[in-house]
């Protein structure tokens, strides 16, 4: 599904007029439609009787907005809209006006179940109006008064295409925006949506219509990660399979201060469906791992004070019939540390391709290779790195890296693209960057999964992955799509806080039943 900067936009709309006739009002019509069928899905179904104010605006999103209600008003809601001061659009049949003032918004909103905002779309960057600041304050203000038993609760807000003041190409936001509970884009996600703050004013995002036929073809750009390429993405299970079919992965993770890591990213491995996982530790930290994982196995290796040199020699003997090697989680910042991660390094160029295990460094295996200059020249081709914004910043030599901002596009595209790398720049909307300039992001803000260690989770998943034969460009997207959707189930299972990285994965299993079966 791509994501398209605000001249994306216009050029396939001009295309879908050039190329296919559908002009500006056939679109519209088909938006409409499609936002008025967005809500009404979103409540249940039945929405007669149900009372909507519209926020209409003078453009194309006001128009949108008017078709919406001419469908509404046919379903039975009460629709109520106001005009914003120069709309001269005409009400749809039975479809009521509040006026331009704020007066009469004031008294209709006192009754509304929904508020629609129609006001601007994606073409407008400037700063809101101050009467529509007014307006939409309104409707803030009615939704943060705490309401009492016997009051009406708060109303529902939906965006048509975009929250108005939010910029559809940065993601900033205007101080007046309304926060939505339903954000219906239209045609395709918008660059600004998967940008913060922007991100945190959609609510629920729906991708509605207009019209556009299934043979129009976009250039590349931008994706996000959906449902239909998750599934097209999970490795094939065949029913005379073995243990032996789903591949081996190794995990060299985990340390006296952080030693729950490794025990998280195996057991990720494990449940995303990797054949056999096998944790390479010290025989003190394996009988710990011993007691709450008795499914893995594990490759002893000498103690962290030995000769790191030593310590990579047992490893890369140990990693012989390995398909997938994930290095890094909870290692730790001792002087013996990155030594062996560049030995290691070297012992898996120096391997014959088709014996070389495809590797994922996380966490303290790129805050230790972060001292070593040019160190990505020595991993192997094919490698996945998976950095948070400040492991990023550390590995590009202190460069600020946001969590949310537009910055992290650039960055994320051109790491992968210098470094021939696959990248995962961990945040709210994680990226991910193949080195060919391939870019996705993921739609899943949750923060249920604002803990420790659920990024030593998707590392394992993603090792599990690469385990069960999918590439690393492939691997990476579909862990980071199946991470979201576990964490989605955290979350409705037990709200936004209080969950930890152990709750993930339990539910790594059902996220993949659910992509597999298309729910």
């Amino acid at each position: 599904m791509r994501v398209v900067s605000v001249d994306e936009m216009r050029a396939i709309e001009q295309r879908a007029e050039s190329e296919h006739g559908l002009d500006s009002p056939t679109l519209m019509e088909h938006a409409g439609r499609s936002v008025a069928e967005a809500l009404r899905e979103r409540l249940g179904g039945d929405v007669r009787g149900l009372r909507v104010v519209t926020l209409a605006g003078p453009g194309n999103n006001g128009g949108d907005g008017r078709v919406m209600n001419q469908h509404l008003t046919e379903w039975g809601v009460r629709v109520t809209t106001w005009r914003w001061r120069d709309n001269m659009m005409e009400l749809a049949q039975g479809e009521k006006p509040a006026g331009d003032d704020l007066a009469g918004l004031r008294a209709s909103l006192a009754e509304a179940d929904v508020v629609a905002d129609a006001l601007l779309g994606t073409g407008h960057a400037r700063p809101l109006d101050p009467r529509m600041r007014q307006a939409l304050g309104l409707v803030a203000a009615l939704r943060e008064r705490t309401p009492a038993p016997v009051e009406r609760p708060r109303p529902f807000v939906l965006a048509v295409d975009l929250p108005s003041g939010l910029n559809a190409d940065t993601g900033a936001v205007d101080e007046g925006a309304l926060a939505a509970d339903l954000t219906v884009t239209l045609a395709c996600p918008k660059v600004g949506l998967v940008l913060f703050p922007g991100a945190g004013y959609l609510g629920e995002l729906v991708v509605g219509s207009i019209g556009l036929p299934d043979a129009m073809r976009f250039p590349p750009g931008l994706e996000m990660l959906s449902m239909s390429e998750a599934r097209a993405l999970l490795p094939h299970r065949p029913a005379d399979s073995n243990k032996g079919t789903y591949g081996k992965l190794m995990v060299v993770a985990g340390s006296p201060q952080f030693i729950g890591a490794a025990a998280l990213c195996g057991a990720a491995g494990a449940r995303v469906g990797a054949g056999l996982v096998t944790l390479a530790t010290t025989p003190e930290r394996a009988s710990v791992y011993a007691a709450t994982l008795p499914e893995v196995t594990y490759l002893l290796l000498p103690p962290d004070q030995a000769d790191p040199q030593a310590r990579a020699r047992a490893l890369l003997d140990g990693l012989r019939g390995y398909d997938a090697l994930v290095m890094g989680p909870g290692l730790s910042q001792a002087a013996g540390i990155q030594p062996f991660l560049l030995a290691t390094l070297a012992g898996l160029r120096a391997l014959p391709a088709d014996e070389r295990p495809r590797l994922l460094v996380d966490a303290d295996g790129l805050n230790a290779l972060a001292k070593e200059p040019e160190w990505w020249k020595l991993a192997p081709e094919g490698t996945i790195i998976t950095p948070h914004p400040g492991e990023m910043a550390r590995l590009r030599g202190g460069e600020r890296v946001s969590s949310g901002g537009a910055d992290r596009l650039a960055v994320a595209v051109q790491t992968a693209k210098d470094w021939n790398l696959v990248v995962i720049l961990k945040g709210a909307c994680p990226l991910i960057a193949a080195p060919d300039g391939a870019l996705r992001v993921n739609w899943s803000p949750n923060p249920a999964l604002a803990t420790a260690g659920t990024g030593d989770v998707l590392s394992g998943m993603i090792g599990g992955l690469l385990a069960q034969g999918c590439a690393p460009w492939e691997a990476a997207s579909l862990g980071v799509y199946l991470h979201g959707r576990a964490g989605a189930r955290v979350r409705a299972r037990l709200g936004e806080a209080g969950a930890i990285a152990p709750d993930l994965i339990p539910e790594l299993p059902l996220a993949i039943r659910e992509t597999r079966a298309g729910r």
